[in-house]
């Protein structure tokens, strides 16, 4: 799975949902203020505009009388009267200012964690629920998934739990294959050493208590149990072989390999069992070096299976025919009998261990059923790979190999 990628630093997010929750109590503030003196000022110019009314009021009453009065006494000079200090409005008082001051500052450092915290509520949500996600995987829903949503840290620890949540999955998985296949692995086996040890013992029991006293018959007795005894121990050093190779407890001893001569060398030792099964073989190659690098022993195991599987079910199509081509970074060697067919639903199970194609045909070819599964893990061991396909062209196994660097 792709690694999230993190493009936005939640650190910065935190300084950015700071400055714009400032800078919007800021606005709010000076707007707030700005209400504030425009309604003092307003009600402050109300107030003296009442008072002045009043007084012009009463003046205008006491002109009238004093008018009166003195019209009635002799003319007396007037007193100069003092004028009188003009009231401070409400904004002018410094009271009234601290007053105002400390309003806006609470004010303020509310709005400013009201609006940090309106901000930061959708990562409070998404914090728990990552959280919830963790205890359904912890308690062993590996299926739930936690939704990434952003690009920050957050969604960066959401990705990586559902990673993880996978890799955990896929552990269990292949820890439950392993178990099924050691199961497997332990009837099928309990199987094929049951039938050839049950065959031993019973021939060799009749020959021992002497309930056969034909010579003839007692040899033929005793061949049988030799063949099954072959048999028995040519399927434990198969079942070691394969053991040892599927643990990864077999090391290489890689060096370079022509495998024009390695092909040409095989196919002399099967020249006397190609011929007492009347199969005619050709190799055809366009080069003239084919240099790869493995391990000889190894490799010598993989396409004498492979020769070995010709000869066993290719005796019906009298030839078998071995073909070495150069790709651009592998050497493809193609090995075909023309022998009984494949059925095609049965092709991609061929390499799989204990399988046969006609298991009524495994006592007398004497196959074990591991032979196609030990090769293929050589193969992938030298970094290759090997394939089958079977037509009416005859029945081909493909070994591709990587170049001698």
């Amino acid at each position: 799975m792709k690694k999230y990628k993190v493009e936005e630093n939640f650190q910065k997010r935190i300084i950015r949902y700071s400055i714009l929750s400032l800078l919007i109590t800021i606005l709010i503030e000076i707007m707030v203020v700005g209400i504030i003196y425009l309604g003092g000022y307003v009600f402050s110019n109300r107030q003296t505009t009442d008072e002045m009314n009043i007084e012009m009021n009463i003046e205008m009453k006491s002109d009238i009388v004093e008018n009166n009065r003195l019209a009635d006494t002799p003319m007396i000079a007037k007193a100069t009267v003092p004028e009188e200090i003009p009231k401070q409005s409400f904004l002018d008082k410094k009271a009234a200012v601290f007053v105002i001051a400390a309003i806006c500052m609470v004010s303020g450092a509310i709005l400013f964690t009201c609006l940090f915290i309106f901000y930061l509520q959708r990562y409070y949500r998404y914090i728990s629920e990552i959280t919830e996600g963790i205890n359904r995987i912890a308690l062993g829903d590996f299926e739930s998934k936690i939704p990434v949503r952003y690009n920050d840290e957050l969604s960066s620890v959401a990705d990586t739990v559902n990673r993880l949540s996978v890799s955990i999955q896929k552990m269990i998985e292949v820890q439950q294959e392993n178990e099924q296949s050691k199961n497997d692995l332990i009837t099928s086996v309990a199987h094929d050493l049951r039938t050839p040890l049950t065959s031993i013992i019973g021939y060799l029991d009749l020959v021992r208590l002497g309930k056969v006293t034909d010579e003839n018959m007692k040899q033929r007795y005793v061949g049988i149990a030799y063949n099954k005894a072959k048999r028995l121990q040519n399927l434990i050093e198969d079942l070691f072989a394969y053991t040892q190779l599927s643990f990864g407890k077999v090391t290489l001893r890689n060096s370079e390999l022509d495998m024009v001569k390695f092909l040409e060398q095989i196919a002399e030792e099967f020249y006397p069992i190609f011929q007492d099964s009347n199969l005619e073989y050709t190799f055809r190659t366009d080069v003239t070096k084919a240099v790869v690098y493995g391990d000889g022993d190894m490799l010598e195991r993989v396409f004498a299976n492979l020769y070995g599987n010709a000869v066993k079910y290719g005796k019906e199509g009298e030839k078998v025919e071995a073909y070495l081509e150069e790709k651009d970074d592998t050497f493809e060697i193609r090995i075909t009998n023309f022998g009984q067919l494949i059925p095609k639903e049965e092709i991609e199970n061929i390499f799989e261990r204990f399988y046969r194609v006609d298991s009524s045909r495994s006592g007398e070819t004497g196959g074990t059923g591991l032979g196609l599964a030990i090769a293929r893990n050589i193969v992938v061991m030298h970094g290759g790979t090997i394939t089958a396909k079977s037509n009416i062209g005859g029945t081909t196994f493909t070994v591709t190999l990587n170049k001698a660097i």
